[in-house]
């Protein structure tokens, strides 16, 4: 048990949990519909599914909550060729799920979700760059593929609102929303305002829900390099402990 509260424990077990749940949602999509083709409510695999995610949601909570150190970003984002390699691939993921998609809003949002997402491509490369280097980067490399996700999320709603059987959106909607609030905490750290355990948090929910959302998703390159960019930059975030010298404390 003290091992799996360990640092660097943390995204592997959850990348591990999020396989095992993705499986499940594969499989009760494969046998637990019934002749209208709905699920069966109160399947084994669903409740299975329910209490594995409400499981891993309060690891989470209950490991970054022992978490202590600095709040600045060279205490927290060493050189990482890992990390950068993740942002790379969340570039090319972003760029695909852009250009080989029709975006599910009309009008100007939908020229928003195509343009932020087109835009994000550079960010997230040269914020790799950085990343590689163990420097800060200017916090919009990381707010606008925040801003990408959030349009995402906005210009699926209509759609997710209609579909009666939550399970066939949730884990598409909660992994965009840990994937947004995991840049979003990233470029605060960037603009002198971290919060460590928010980052982390966020991070490792995303690694969690992107992987069993990809079992089953219409956005394969968004779900697979937005769990890979979380992946390698929690696996190489490694905080420093908190010193009096520190010149912010931690902070949720």
């Amino acid at each position: 048990m003290k091992y799996l509260r360990k640092r660097r424990a943390l995204p592997w077990v959850c990348a591990s949990l999020g396989a095992a749940a993705g499986l499940i949602r594969r499989l009760l999509y494969t046998f637990g519909l019934d002749q209208r083709g709905l699920l069966i409510p109160r399947h084994p695999l669903s409740l299975a599914l329910t209490i594995l995610t409400l499981g891993t949601l309060a690891y989470i909570v209950w490991s970054v909550l022992s978490l202590d150190g600095s709040n600045r970003y060279r205490d927290n984002f060493p050189a990482s060729s890992a990390a950068a390699l993740g942002h790379f691939l969340a570039a090319a993921g972003f760029g695909a799920t852009v250009l080989f998609n029709e975006p599910q809003a009309t009008g100007l949002l939908g020229l928003m979700w195509r343009v932020l997402g087109l835009t994000s491509v550079p960010c997230l490369i040269l914020a790799g760059l950085d990343r590689r280097r163990g420097k800060p980067s200017l916090f919009l490399a990381h707010l606008i593929p925040c801003l990408f996700l959030m349009v995402h999320i906005v210009c699926h709603y209509r759609s997710w609102s209609s579909d009666p059987q939550a399970l066939d959106y949730l884990f598409a909607l909660l992994g965009a929303m840990s994937l947004m609030f995991f840049a979003f905490y990233t470029a605060a750290f960037e603009a002198g305002a971290g919060r460590r355990r928010m980052q982390l948090g966020m991070g490792l929910a995303a690694v969690y829900l992107c992987l069993t959302e990809l079992f089953m998703t219409e956005y394969p390159a968004l779900f697979l390099t937005g769990a890979l960019w979380a992946f390698t930059g929690q696996c190489a975030l490694e905080p420093r402990q908190h010193t009096p010298k520190a010149e912010s404390g931690e902070a949720p």
